[in-house]
């Protein structure tokens, strides 16, 4: 029979999936307390958040909002929510993942839908929700420096060339 904390833990992980942009499931086996406080001060730098639960919790929790796991999970896990930026929290997992060789990512979720390893690391390949906006900013001032400059470039060539005749004469 589950107890009353249990039960409470559930909700909270599945509160914080569903006000979560993203998630990923973590295997963080490998990592000193050191290491893991170092991420989880990364990861909240960049607006998300990350816990340990135990898989069965997980697992409750990911029933509850409609998530079946393809198979049980097992060894340490943890969660890491994305909440402000999409893919922020989980590119600095993976650059834990490329610095330590420790941490893995077991699964992600993104709109209440499971992804598999290697659908985390095409999300992950996406540009930050700050880069986007810079890029997006970048096209649309190009367009326009480029019509200032033809604008410019008439009157610019008629005044050198007034300047030409008037030194000439």
């Amino acid at each position: 029979m589950p107890n009353i904390k249990k039960i409470e833990q559930v909700d909270q992980v599945v509160k914080k999936l569903t006000e979560a942009k993203s998630a990923a499931l973590i295997q963080y086996q490998g990592l000193n307390a050191g290491d893991i406080s170092q991420l989880r001060a990364d990861i909240k730098e960049v607006g998300g958040s990350m816990e340990v639960v135990k898989n069965s919790l997980i697992s409750r929790a990911l029933a509850k909002i409609g998530i079946k796991l393809p198979q049980t999970l097992t060894g340490p896990t943890g969660i890491a929510y994305c909440n402000d930026d999409e893919v922020a929290s989980l590119k600095e997992i993976d650059k834990v993942n490329k610095a330590k060789e420790v941490t893995s990512f077991k699964y992600g979720i993104y709109d209440k839908k499971l992804l598999s390893v290697d659908e985390l690391k095409a999300f992950l390949s996406l540009p930050s929700k700050s880069a986007l906006i810079s890029q997006l900013l970048g096209g649309l001032v190009n367009p326009l420096q480029r019509l200032a400059y033809a604008l410019r470039y008439n009157q610019t060539q008629l005044a050198l060339t007034l300047k030409a005749l008037s030194e000439k004469k």
